[in-house]
């Protein structure tokens, strides 16, 4: 038996059915229908050993399991519905991870929002799962309790400064012993040893980008992750103040490292898998200029292991800094059973104006005014080179005029036809803008409803165009994943149009997508010279 359990709620401890993007679907509240049929659609449960130990479990709490197995503390995973083996008695020190414990990030936060604030399923799990009799009573006995993960700012003393209900969950759990925000790789060992002996813990640290671990200080995952997610690089150059990514150096994992992580899911079986960085198109590059050769060798090598390969986040410019780079990368990874991947993409806006204000990096080696034409020419690009992105959007940002909200709009309407999901986030005070509050329902405009419903309307249209390609796998149930997928997006029409949030262009003929390569003349050139 572990002295030291590692857990999250049961939204995150999903493979949620081999598609990550379903997870997304943890971030709404449960409207009309049960709580349970939303897990069916977007969590269902994580198959477990007799001892609880997952079959996956997520990326981040793999790394810092074998952190802590590396250092010789005894530390196991635990799938929440296990924890009544553990506690109270047997655990000393609980660890908690998540994307977002409370639902305060920008997916929860929009989607609640828009349901008349009903709190978001992965904060009533995340809450359920810590108000369990036995995690309550393990806690009175004297169990330490920590708190990491993209998240832990959400139980910061400056997060419940802000939002009093936080502090008032805080207290009923009986506090939390340690809060640590930032990579944690290598702090976390001497805090757990601390913890079991029973010394006094640092209440809340935050770990500046000059402690960020070197590569060789970052553990090798031992045990499988969620939907073979495995990171390549860390950290981000770009510098957009929302991010709290962006303060952190960059640094690349070798191949050898990455294929040590490949091995340990492919060894059970798992044969879909994402590579994972904050752009994955300039994976090796020193700047934000792709290194096609080993961007080339880093997809050959993860096709080697896994049958459908897709990326965790890419950006724009990168990919229209090299547009003849992505028929390359879809040659290697659209083979055998794979038709087409996914990728997570920050548009963000379509205001130059934005752009320049809080995101010029973004936009590098171009300029803020080529924005908009950008975003259309990579949409062409992705779609004809079998990517089906998700497309985030910000709404709110703290600088936003209703010109800006109107340009967004124009850009929605360009993109019509553009095989993607196209999601808008309300504005989360993070990175450099930490200060700032958050957007919410109320300051919502009408030309911020309008963005609002006419994304909603977007994604409805291309969610039953993509549902094919989307469960094309054949070892799955394609017939019946298809019909209750259609089935959902069906119900989520028929409720957008009753309130009034269908809203498609009113323009009687959208632009067509073209790809760039089409018209190579048409290429808008970098204006900041990058160094090879």
């Amino acid at each position: 038996m572990p002295e030291v359990v590692i857990t999250c709620d049961w939204t995150m401890m999903s493979n949620h059915h081999g598609k990550e993007f379903l997870g997304f679907g943890t971030t709404s509240p449960a409207f009309i229908l049960p709580e349970r049929f939303y897990a069916g659609l977007f969590f269902p449960k994580m198959k477990c050993d007799e001892e609880g130990h997952p079959e996956q479990a997520p990326y981040g709490m793999r790394k810092i399991e074998a952190a802590l197995l590396d250092s010789g503390v005894d530390a196991r995973i635990i799938h929440p519905s296990y924890l009544d083996r553990y506690m109270p008695g047997k655990a000393k020190v609980l660890m908690i991870s998540g994307h977002d414990y409370l639902g305060l990030n920008p997916p929860s936060t929009t989607f609640s929002g828009i349901m008349r604030g009903a709190p978001p399923m992965n904060r009533v799990n995340f809450m359920r799962m810590l108000r369990m009799p036995h995690v309550l009573e393990a806690r009175r006995q004297g169990m330490r309790l920590i708190a990491g993960g993209p998240c832990a700012w959400q139980l910061s003393p400056a997060t419940q400064a802000k939002l009093p209900w936080v502090g008032d969950f805080v207290k009923e759990i009986g506090g939390v012993d340690a809060i640590v925000e930032g990579e944690s790789d290598i702090f976390v060992k001497d805090l757990v040893k601390k913890a079991l002996k029973g010394d006094p813990l640092p209440p809340h640290t935050f770990l500046p980008p000059k402690a960020a671990p070197k590569v060789e200080e970052i553990a090798t995952i031992r045990y499988p992750s969620v939907n073979g997610l495995i990171e390549i690089g860390r950290g981000c150059c770009r510098g957009c103040s929302f991010c709290s990514v962006t303060t952190r150096p960059t640094r690349w994992y070798p191949y050898e490292k990455i294929e040590e992580e490949l091995k340990v899911n492919a060894a059970v079986g798992i044969k879909k898998g994402l590579l994972h960085s904050d752009d994955v198109f300039f994976y090796g590059s020193p700047n934000i200029m792709p290194k096609e050769e080993k961007l080339i060798k880093l997809m050959q090598l993860a096709k080697r292991y896994y049958s459908h390969v897709g990326w965790s986040h890419a950006a724009v410019a990168s990919i229209m800094t090299r547009p003849r780079l992505l028929p390359k990368l879809r040659d290697v990874l659209c083979t055998g059973e794979q038709s087409w991947w996914g990728v997570e993409i920050g548009v963000e806006t379509g205001s130059p104006r934005i752009i320049t204000t809080t995101m010029p990096g973004k936009v590098a080696p171009f300029k803020a005014s080529q924005w908009p034409e950008l975003v259309v020419q990579a949409a062409g690009l992705l779609n004809d080179n079998s990517v089906m992105p998700a497309c985030t959007f910000i709404v709110g940002l703290p600088q936003e005029t209703e010109e800006d909200v109107i340009k967004t709009i124009d850009l929605i309407d360009d993109l019509w036809d553009f095989k993607a999901i196209l999601v808008p986030m309300f504005f989360v005070p993070l990175g450099h803008l930490n200060k700032q509050n958050w957007f919410t329902k109320d300051r919502i405009t009408a030309r911020q409803k309008e963005l609002l419903s006419r994304a909603l309307t977007h994604g409805l249209r291309q969610s039953t165009r993509m549902l094919k390609d989307f469960f094309e796998e054949k070892d799955l149930n394609r017939t019946g994943y298809i019909a209750a997928y259609r089935g959902f997006i069906t119900f989520l029409l028929t409720i957008a149009k009753m309130k009034g949030l269908y809203n498609p262009p009113k323009a009687e003929e959208i632009p067509r997508l073209e790809s760039p390569l089409e018209h190579p003349e048409r290429l808008p050139l970098p204006t900041i010279p990058i160094r090879d």
